[in-house]
């Protein structure tokens, strides 16, 4: 009997100690993530050049060709999603992750809405779900995203709940006729698991 005590408390024990070994979810409610396939390339060469995206984001003006654009795409690019709208079944913006630097422990995000001109709720929950996710898959300390001042006011909600700022370069970047600072951002990945996978399971059971 003590024998039988001593192996049921001993599963137990392994139980509590074993971490969560489920695989993070790429659903919410009302959006999915979803791999970036050859078949997106078109239209994603379109929309990141077009006129409401491309003088804001990666490429700010220039037109790559399909080739050039591709290399970019997937230069040290660790992980990249669309974020798909489930009542339409059309991207609404792309997430990535790039620049792994796994001896220090941080790496790069990025992110885009293709409708720029206004802000989306569905997409900062595709980019909390995202950042879950890389945080559930690899061991980093914390996440960085370069932001143009322009476009700070997309991602100030998750910055400001869930990281902090942590380097400006003043006026230097130029767009729309003057300089604009760039801002060095930052999620913590003990900050971001102790509140924002909250925020991310309560988005995805509403």
């Amino acid at each position: 009997m003590e024998r039988e005590h001593g192996e049921r408390g001993r599963d137990r024990d392994r139980a509590v100690a074993e971490p969560d070994s489920t695989a993070p979810s790429l659903q919410g409610r009302n959006i999915f993530l979803r791999p970036v396939a050859p078949e997106d390339y078109h239209s994603l060469h379109a929309v990141e050049l077009g006129e409401s995206l491309g003088p804001r984001w990666r490429f700010r003006g220039a037109t790559p060709s399909p080739e050039q654009w591709s290399q970019v795409t997937w230069s040290s690019t660790l992980a990249q999603f669309l974020v798909v709208a489930r009542q339409s079944n059309k991207p609404i913006g792309i997430v990535a992750v790039h620049q792994a630097n796994f001896q220090d422990g941080y790496a790069y995000m990025s992110a885009a809405h293709f409708e720029s001109s206004r802000p989306s709720p569905a997409m900062m929950i595709g980019l909390a779900i995202f950042l879950n996710y890389v945080f559930a898959c690899w061991d980093f300390r914390k996440l960085y995203m370069e932001v143009p001042e322009y476009n700070y006011e997309r991602f100030a909600t998750v910055v400001e709940r869930y990281g902090q700022l942590e380097g400006r370069l003043r006026d230097h970047l130029y767009f729309s006729g003057r300089h604009w600072d760039q801002l060095t951002v930052a999620i913590y990945r003990d900050n971001w698991l102790s509140v924002g996978a909250r925020a991310v399971r309560a988005a995805q059971l509403e």
